[in-house]
């Protein structure tokens, strides 16, 4: 009984002790949202499924107030406090719906990531091999642990795409134009 009692307070010292090393190892971080997204990919979900159960992940993983910040670009400076949540709420649900659209069953291919972080000022750039695909995962402080602000594909920058995407959109009717459009562009099936 000793023996289990002093496992098991060795385990409850380790697993602080393991989060705070995967909050501080932006490879690490990456290896368990991979580990996260292949969960969701394994369970076998319809696409409505994959999404809520993708949206946690897009909480926990990434920094979308920053992300939204930067897809707004301008108008975030001026926007109230309300309209900036909604956006955020619009563009993580988006990004849920994204991901259960790109990654919808699990084909058994390991997701390499490489140790070897690439600085690039305050931001970490972690690569990560899915077979013959390669994404980088752009990651920035955020709340204590790193957090993706970009998924960079095929040389190409996911929110430099948004950006672009939305521009239009966000001229034109401000933050709640952005909501209201990535909120239909979510309903296509």
């Amino acid at each position: 009984m000793k023996h289990a009692f002093r496992i098991a307070a060795l385990l409850m010292l380790a697993v602080p002790a393991i989060a705070r090393a995967e909050a501080a190892d932006p490879a690490g971080r990456i290896s368990a949202y991979d580990d996260a997204v292949i969960g969701v990919m394994k369970a076998k979900l319809g696409a409505a499924a994959r999404a809520d159960r993708f949206e946690p992940i897009v909480k926990a993983w990434y920094d979308m107030p920053t992300i939204a910040g930067l897809v707004a670009g301008p108008a975030w400076a001026s926007a109230s406090a309300a309209d900036k949540a909604t956006a955020i709420a619009a563009l993580t649900r988006h990004s849920a719906v994204s991901l259960a659209r790109n990654f919808k069953d699990y084909d058994g291919t390991p997701f390499r990531v490489d140790p070897k972080v690439i600085e690039r000022g305050p931001d970490r750039v972690v690569k990560v091999a899915i077979g013959k695909d390669v994404l980088y995962y752009r990651m920035r402080q955020s709340a204590g642990s790193w957090k993706i602000v970009d998924v960079i594909s095929s040389g190409v920058s996911n929110l430099a795409l948004q950006r672009a995407d939305l521009a239009t959109t966000i001229q034109s009717g401000g933050l709640p134009a952005m909501a209201k459009k990535l909120a239909q562009l979510d309903a296509v099936k």
